[in-house]
C-alpha cells in the first residue's frame, strides 16, 4: 500500500498540470522505472533538436496524466482506471539506450523486454493493488483496455508524445489534445472520434506525419542513427554477442560502452558523434517527380531520382542491419577507403508514417476516415514521399570524390547482391 503521507504527492513536467503519483509509488521508486530517466525519447536526434532533451521518464508521467483525464472525462470505475493508469506509466518500461535507434541491431523488440521487465515488478505492482498478467495483457493489447492508451491514433501514449516531442523540437501547430480526449469514444471496433470532429481528425493524422517526415526521421538525425547503429553493430560482432546485455543500459552507459570498445569503428564512430562530426550524403535517391525536394544547391550531393517501388524494395533491403553492414564495407572496399567510411542510411517506407485507419463515430454507426477520404490518403502519401529518401553517406574528406562517382555507386548498389 502508498503511503499515507504521500496521498497527495505529485510531480511536476512540462506541458501538463501536476501529475498525481501517490497511488504508483512503488513503482516509480523501482529501478526499471528510474532508469528511464537516463533514455532520451528522441534518442540522438538532439544531435539536430538541442531541446530534444526530454526522457522516457517524463513521457511516462505525461501519458499518465492524460490517461488520469481521460478516465475522469469517461467516468472509468475505479479498478479499470487504476489498471489503466498503471499501463500507462509503465508501457515504455521496456526501452532501451537511445529508444528505437538501436533497436534494429539488437534481439528482441522493447514490447518482449518490457514484459520481462513487468515479471520483475512484481513486488511493487503488488503493493500497488495490481497483477503482473494484467499488465502483461496490456503490454501485449491482449486486454481490451489497452486500446485508451495503446491505439495508433487516439492512445494516451500517442497524444503525450505529439505534443511533448514537438514541444521539445520547437514545432508548432500542435492539434488540441484536450479537446480530442473529450470526443473520443470506445465502440466495437476500437476508438472513434465523434463525426462533427472529423477536421480536427484529420489535423491528428496529419501532424503525425509531419512530425514523423521532419522531426524522428529529419534527413541529419537518421545520418547520426545510423553511425550510431553501425557502431554497436561492429562493437557486438566484434564481442560475438546478440546485444541482450544492452537493453538494461542508459544512453550515457552505451556511450561509454561504445567510447572502450574493442573495435576501432566503434570507437571511431562514437567519438563522431560525441563531436557532431557527421558523415554528408553525397547521393541522394528520390522517387521519380520529387528530386526538387532534396537541397543540393552548392554541395558535393547528387541527387537521382529513380521509380517509387524501385526505392521501396531497396530502402526494405537495407533494414536489415547485417546487409546493411555488407553493402558498406563493398563500397568502402571499391573505393579503398577503411571500413564505415561510407554508409547507407535508408529511411523507411510507410513503416508507421502513414497512419493507422481512424474510425469516425456517426449516427449512422460511422466509417474508417481513409478508406473514405481517399483525398486525405493521397495527401499523406505525397506528403511522405516527398520526404522519403535513400542516402549514401561519406566521410566529409571523401565527399566530393565520391559524389562525382554517384551513378558507378548507384548501379553497383543495384546490381548488388
Amino acid at each position: 500500500m502508498t503511503d499515507s503521507s504521500a496521498i497527495n504527492q505529485s510531480i511536476c513536467i512540462p506541458a501538463a498540470p501536476p501529475v498525481s503519483v501517490a497511488a504508483y509509488l512503488p513503482l516509480i521508486r523501482s529501478r526499471q522505472f528510474q532508469a528511464l530517466r537516463g533514455r532520451k525519447q528522441l534518442g540522438i536526434n538532439d544531435l539536430v533538436f538541442p531541446g530534444a532533451q526530454h526522457t522516457r521518464f517524463e513521457h511516462a508521467l505525461g501519458t499518465l496524466a492524460l490517461t488520469q483525464r481521460l478516465a475522469g472525462l469517461h467516468h472509468l470505475p475505479a479498478e479499470e482506471r487504476r489498471l489503466l493508469e498503471a499501463f500507462a506509466l509503465l508501457h515504455d518500461i521496456g526501452h532501451g539506450p537511445f529508444s528505437h535507434q538501436i533497436e534494429p541491431v539488437l534481439t528482441g523488440s522493447h514490447h518482449e523486454h518490457g514484459c520481462r521487465c513487468l515479471e520483475q515488478l512484481e513486488r511493487p505492482l503488488r503493493d500497488c493493488s495490481l497483477e503482473v498478467t494484467q499488465l502483461t495483457a496490456m503490454m501485449r493489447e491482449e486486454h481490451p483496455l489497452a486500446v485508451w492508451v495503446a491505439d495508433r491514433n487516439l492512445g494516451t501514449d500517442k497524444l503525450d508524445y505529439l505534443h511533448r516531442d514537438a514541444l521539445h523540437i520547437g514545432f508548432r501547430g500542435i492539434p488540441d489534445i484536450e479537446r480530442l480526449q473529450y470526443v473520443t469514444r470506445l465502440t466495437p471496433e476500437g476508438l472513434a472520434v465523434d463525426g462533427k470532429f472529423l477536421e480536427e481528425a484529420k489535423q491528428v493524422q496529419k501532424f503525425y506525419s509531419y512530425l514523423h517526415q521532419h522531426g524522428y526521421l529529419n534527413k541529419t538525425a537518421l545520418i547520426a542513427q545510423r553511425m550510431l547503429q553501425r557502431a554497436v553493430h561492429e562493437e557486438l560482432r566484434e564481442q560475438k554477442q546478440n546485444g541482450d546485455q544492452l537493453w538494461d543500459m542508459q544512453d550515457r552507459q552505451l556511450l561509454a560502452w561504445l567510447e572502450s570498445a574493442t573495435s576501432d569503428l566503434a570507437r571511431d564512430l562514437a567519438a563522431r558523434l560525441a563531436w557532431r562530426q557527421l558523415h554528408n550524403a553525397f547521393l541522394t535517391l528520390k522517387p521519380r517527380g520529387y528530386g526538387f525536394a532534396e537541397n543540393a544547391s552548392g554541395k558535393d550531393l547528387t541527387v537521382i531520382e529513380r521509380p517509387l517501388d524501385e526505392l521501396r524494395s531497396l530502402a526494405q533491403k537495407f533494414q536489415a542491419p547485417e546487409t546493411v553492414r555488407q553493402l558498406e564495407n563493398s563500397l568502402a572496399d571499391k573505393y579503398r577507403l577503411p571500413a564505415g567510411s561510407i554508409l547507407v542510411a535508408a529511411m523507411p517506407y510507410y513503416t508507421k508514417l502513414i497512419p493507422k485507419d481512424l474510425r469516425i463515430a456517426t449516427s449512422q454507426g460511422g466509417f474508417w476516415l481513409l478508406e473514405a477520404d481517399s483525398d486525405h490518403l493521397r495527401s499523406l502519401r505525397s506528403d511522405y514521399q516527398r520526404t522519403f529518401a535513400i542516402r549514401v553517406l561519406a566521410v566529409p574528406e571523401a565527399r566530393k570524390r565520391l559524389a562525382a562517382k554517384a551513378d558507378e555507386i548507384l548501379a553497383f548498389m543495384l546490381e548488388w547482391q
